[in-house]
C-alpha cells in the first residue's frame, strides 16, 4: 500500500499502535513502574509516577501482554514530558536502540 492510499489522519513513517501493558523504565541504576500507552517501531508514549527529565536516556522493558513472548527491551531517550491532572507523568521516547 503507498502512501497516498493511507486513510488516516496521522501521516507518520511507522503507525503508532494503542497498547497499553506494563512497562519498566531503568535510570541511573533504578527501576520504575510505568505504563506504555502507544508504540511504533520509532518511538513509544509512557506514563509513570516517577519524574524525568527531558533527554534523560533510559531503558524501557515493555511487556508483550501474550503468553512466551518477550518483553520489548530497547534504549530510549526522553523527548517531551506532560504533566498529567493526576499528578503522573506521561513521555514521549524515541527508541534509540533494541536491545
Amino acid at each position: 500500500m503507498g502512501q497516498a492510499s493511507r486513510d488516516y489522519s496521522e501521516k507518520r513513517d511507522f503507525i503508532r499502535m494503542q497498547v497499553t501493558t506494563d512497562s519498566q523504565i531503568y535510570f541511573n541504576d533504578q527501576s520504575y513502574t510505568a505504563t506504555c500507552l502507544d508504540l511504533s517501531s520509532t518511538g513509544a508514549l509512557i506514563e509513570s509516577q516517577q519524574s524525568f527529565e527531558v533527554n534523560s536516556e533510559v531503558v524501557l522493558s515493555i511487556q508483550s501482554g501474550g503468553g512466551g513472548t518477550a518483553a520489548l527491551e530497547a534504549k530510549a531517550t526522553i523527548l517531551r514530558v506532560r504533566l498529567m491532572p493526576d499528578d503522573s507523568y506521561q513521555y514521549g521516547a524515541s527508541i534509540d536502540q533494541y536491545l
